[in-house]
């Protein structure tokens, strides 16, 4: 038990040595003299490099494609027994990543994949403890920053998990104790969330930088490079993210704060775009973290090892082809069979069922598309994407239909957040610096067409309205951000899915959450307070449609 309680209270010996945004951090990896002791504008960094945000294999393999992307049909899968099973070693590794850190190895291929945000931060939060009051003004930017990485991480938490270890997690670093943390209620953590969220909105608006500070800030943040208006976009766009997420449940706070940031853009400005559509910029305007300049992996094994790899039938035939969506050719190939070494590639492009029986899809998946090579399988530069300017104005599209507020409209954010994926699945098709097919930026005449479509343009019933709203964000969010596919999906109840029933008694259906990891049942006492509610079929709290 003591082993376990080291563990959960975040006791690490954190050799960080980052170098700042300049070199993309490369020195860390390839610099053997690594300094032993932290400091908080490394510990910062340090929670940036987060390969649970990066689209690495490990994180894609094991939890996103396999588990989460299931479960929302995100990605394709084989129709096995075990298909909606949770992986219990997996599942394990991700709660891991959260409360430990798990990316300091000297090869940025390295399976080591989660920052562990929490005990950094309660590492940070000492260190700010012991510094002389004349210094605490240089290193504020970095605490209120680094707070602001570990509330998203802990509501992300959340979404997969319900009640978690938070306010008493890392208590002996924190405070020189050892304890069996409690399970904080998922309601106290997202209010927790929300409530600091606000506050940091509040102080970044406010925010002057001395010298120093701005000058250290500007280094280590690889990610908004030292920008207090990113930052503000960011944190309110989280904020707009987390209160329409659980706005079935405090509908009156959601519309309430919401309101608040629409009609105030000054005060409360968002990743939005800027009204740009279809010749956005995503690497200026999104909150996006690049791969370091030393990786080398793609993502095609994490696809082909589990069958991912084949278009997802829903994605594909369901919602995209009935309307020519100009992201076809971005997101798919056609492929094709190849047969005494000729290849020959598919007719058109169209995804097999997922209906289908494990062995009528593994015998046909030559003859139906794939992922596509360029933008996702052979790509070592794709971002992590921490907020979209679609993503923003889906959500905003969503608050003007349901509460008809001031600021906006539903139909002038729901037809620029389509037309900002339609760009974004560009951008990421363009980072690869391997092009294995000439595909051209859907042009605005194209987009134009598409968007004329019944089944896209914003009309109908509100009830419609809102289903074209989540369907597209849905897609919006790709095949690398199945964690926020999948709570949509369960707070939305959209796309509206036809969801194969596996013939296994034990996991019939996909589950409404993850199950707690076998450590914290063996070894944390708190356990006992949240044991009867652990359960596959245990919903979220904001799950509620």
């Amino acid at each position: 038990m003591k082993k376990y309680l080291l563990h959960i209270s975040c006791v690490f010996a954190l050799a960080i040595g980052m170098s700042g945004c300049k070199k993309q951090l490369e020195e860390y990896y390839t610099n053997p003299d690594k300094t032993t002791n932290p400091t908080i504008e490394k510990l910062f960094s340090s929670m940036m490099d987060n390969n649970r945000v990066r689209p690495t294999y490990w994180d894609l393999r094991t939890l996103q494609f396999n588990q989460m992307g299931k479960y929302c049909q995100m990605t394709a899968y084989l129709n096995e027994l075990t298909t909606y099973s949770q992986i219990d070693d997996y599942i394990q590794n991700r709660w891991n990543d959260f409360y430990t850190p798990n990316n300091q190895g000297n090869n940025a291929n390295d399976a080591g994949s989660g920052s562990g945000p929490l005990a950094q931060y309660r590492t940070m939060q000492r260190l700010f403890k012991e510094l002389p009051i004349d210094e605490r003004p240089n290193m504020e930017v970095f605490m209120m920053a680094g707070r602001v990485l570990l509330l998203d991480q802990a509501a992300q938490m959340v979404d997969m998990f319900g009640d978690i270890p938070y306010s008493e997690a890392g208590s002996l670093d924190a405070t020189a104790t050892i304890s069996n943390p409690k399970f904080d209620s998922q309601q106290e953590v997202y209010d927790t969330v929300l409530t600091q969220l606000k506050e940091m909105a509040d102080w970044f608006a406010a925010a002057t930088l001395n010298t120093v500070a701005t000058s250290a800030f500007a280094n280590q943040d690889f990610v908004n490079h030292g920008s207090l208006t990113k930052w503000r976009k960011y944190i309110n766009s989280l904020r707009l993210r987390y209160l329409m997420r659980q706005s079935y449940v405090y509908e009156d706070r959601a519309k309430t704060e919401i309101q608040e940031i629409l009609a105030n853009p000054l005060q409360y400005p968002l990743v939005d775009g800027d009204g740009v559509g279809d010749n956005y910029s995503p690497v200026n305007t999104d909150v996006l973290v690049f791969q370091l300049t030393n990786y080398t992996n793609n993502l095609d094994n994490a696809f082909t090892e589990i069958k991912a790899q084949a278009a997802p039938d829903y994605m594909l035939n369901t919602v995209m082809l009935p309307v020519s969506d100009p992201r076809i050719p971005l997101m798919f190939d056609k492929f094709g069979v190849t047969i005494n070494k000729v290849f020959y590639p598919n007719a058109t492009y169209r995804a097999m069922s997922q209906q289908w029986t494990q062995v009528m899809q593994s015998d046909s998946i030559n003859y139906y598309s794939t992922i596509d090579s360029t933008t996702y399988r052979f790509n070592s530069h794709l971002p992590g994407i921490m907020m979209t300017a679609a993503e923003t104005n889906f959500l905003k599209a969503e608050a003007f239909e349901r509460w008809g507020l001031s600021g906006g409209t539903a139909a002038a954010s729901y037809n620029l957040a389509v037309r900002q994926a339609i760009a974004f699945s560009y951008y990421l098709h363009s980072t690869n610096t391997t092009q294995y097919e000439a595909v051209t930026q859907p042009s605005t005449a194209d987009v134009d067409a598409f968007m004329a479509k019944p089944a896209i343009a914003y009309s109908g019933t509100s009830d419609e309205k809102l289903g074209k709203i989540w369907t597209q964000k849905w897609l919006a969010y790709g095949f690398t951000q199945c964690g926020q596919a999948w709570a949509e999906y369960r707070r939305t109840k959209y796309p509206q899915i036809t969801v194969w029933q596996s013939t296994s008694s034990i996991y019939p259906l996909p589950p409404t959450r993850f199950t707690y990891p076998a450590s914290e049942k063996a070894y944390n006492t708190s356990y006992s307070s949240v044991q009867a509610n652990d359960t596959r079929t245990t919903k979220i709290f904001w799950d509620v449609k």
